[in-house]
């Protein structure tokens, strides 16, 4: 049987995984390890048998405490190639200056943590065993606001995978501040191009400010060690404020142009 997740919640409560992936642990469980290994080497989640990372997770982390160090050597590094693959989906060379050296720090970053994890630092990966995906993004976006790329133009509306494409955190949460109506629309993927041929369309600075937004950085902080858009762009908190307004005024107009014809 699986080993329940020892971090707990604020009532008191020990944090689940979700029943799919807990199948997924039983399943897995009952593998050889070689087989297992195996597994984990699929990268695309359309291929099948595509191990989820919650899973990859679990196994690292009871290699290291059972002492397969090989075991758990071999699952660290499939776990960060998967990690590789969605930043460079998210931080591309060529929407982002320096977007290599970003993907390593946060790469480098993560290792961190789960080199913490292996030290004892107890439910610290707990929440990647139950959404990884929104974990890392959560993750990625913290470790972008301390670092700060120097120059953004814009970013992807998620992460692709094969020929679809996966709604990141981060977009979710800005939805409501572009769209107009019903949030949910941010779901299809033809709208998706829709506002992503839309964002192109729009003015530099206008569309310097959609990018930071959409990557999860707030506009301005009191407190200096943050990232934050005004900080990046070198203006004023009102400034970006204006830039995001006008992005939005021109944004909703486009789309409901489209959407009438």
């Amino acid at each position: 049987m699986p080993e329940p997740l020892k971090r707990k919640m604020k009532n008191g409560t020990s944090y689940e995984r979700p029943s799919e992936i807990e199948a997924w642990l039983k399943k897995l469980e009952t593998v050889e390890v070689p087989e297992r290994l195996q597994q984990f080497e699929t990268l695309s989640r359309k291929s099948p048998g595509h191990v989820p990372s919650e899973a990859l997770v679990y196994f690292m982390r009871r290699a290291w405490a059972d002492g397969m160090q090989g075991d758990f050597e071999k699952i660290f590094r499939i776990l960060m190639k998967r990690i590789e693959q969605s930043l460079c989906s998210v931080i591309s060379d060529s929407r982002m200056a320096g977007a290599r050296g970003l993907r390593e720090e946060i790469m480098g970053r993560f290792a961190e943590r789960i080199a913490k994890d292996c030290r004892g630092r107890t439910g610290l990966l707990d929440f990647y065993e139950i959404r990884f995906d929104k974990a890392f993004a959560v993750f990625r976006t913290s470790a972008l606001r301390q670092i700060g790329p120097s120059v953004v133009d814009t970013v992807s509306l998620g992460t692709e995978e094969g020929d679809g494409l996966e709604i990141s955190a981060e977009v979710e949460a800005a939805a409501a501040n572009f769209l107009s109506g019903d949030p949910k629309r941010i779901d299809d993927p033809v709208f998706r191009l829709e506002l992503t041929a839309a964002i192109g369309s729009l003015p530099e600075d206008q569309k310097q400010v959609v990018g930071l937004l959409l990557q999860g950085f707030q506009i301005d902080s009191k407190d200096k060690n943050v990232m934050t858009i005004a900080r990046i762009l070198q203006c004023d908190e009102r400034t970006v404020r204006n830039r995001r307004d006008r992005a939005c005024k021109t944004l909703k107009a486009i789309l409901q142009e489209e959407n009438a014809q």
